[in-house]
């Protein structure tokens, strides 16, 4: 990633260049009963392979309490081998939001997706929208965060409680954050290792 902020930070663009690396599965089970269901062992071989996404953003900060921001991602629409010699491609996305510092512990936020986005799923789209919080304590050692995310494209789904923990120290930081969704009764956890210089 490369970021430069010009016209004294009041605004800044960045781009960043990624590899990845996709797995498509194939297979088909009977269902019988709807009950004690498990389809892991029918997909078969993976169809590996690797590709590389682009993502640009840029963010304009008017004050220094408050932040604008958007961003593109796959602008160059990364493909994917199918298997059965199809291909996925992934279509550019993009995001904008808001922070705000009424402190400089606090930051609040709010960001959503401008597109409307496909999935695996025909006919189903998703366009998120996120608001959320974070506080800092003891110079960013800890950061604790709490927030939610909806769907807008599905008026049937709740919003969806989220939180997390940061840990710095030095260059080095840990985050590790979740959800979970009361109606699907399914979590989802994410962590993360970085180090800045």
């Amino acid at each position: 990633s490369y970021a430069y902020a010009f016209s004294d930070k009041t605004f800044a663009i960045g781009v960043t260049a990624k590899v990845i690396q996709g797995a498509a599965y194939s297979g088909s089970v009977n269902l019988q009963g709807g009950s004690g269901v498990t389809i892991t062992n029918h997909f078969g071989k993976p169809e590996i392979s690797t590709t590389y996404g682009i993502d640009l953003g840029a963010i304009y900060k008017p004050m220094s309490w408050i932040r604008f921001g958007i961003v593109a991602k796959d602008i160059n629409k990364p493909v994917f081998d199918d298997t059965g010699g199809g291909e996925i491609k992934l279509e550019p996305q993009v995001r904008g939001g808001l922070a705000l510092n009424p402190w400089s512990t606090l930051t609040l936020t709010a960001d959503v997706d401008i597109t409307k986005n496909k999935t695996l799923v025909p006919g189903v789209k998703s366009q998120l929208l996120s608001l959320g919080a974070e506080q800092t304590f003891l110079s960013e050692f800890i950061s604790l965060r709490i927030g939610t995310f909806k769907n807008m494209q599905d008026a049937t789904t709740p919003f969806i409680p989220t939180a997390g923990l940061g840990l710095r120290l030095f260059f080095l930081r840990a985050d590790v954050g979740g959800g979970y969704d009361f109606r699907e009764q399914g979590a989802l956890v994410s962590g993360s290792i970085s180090a800045t210089f």
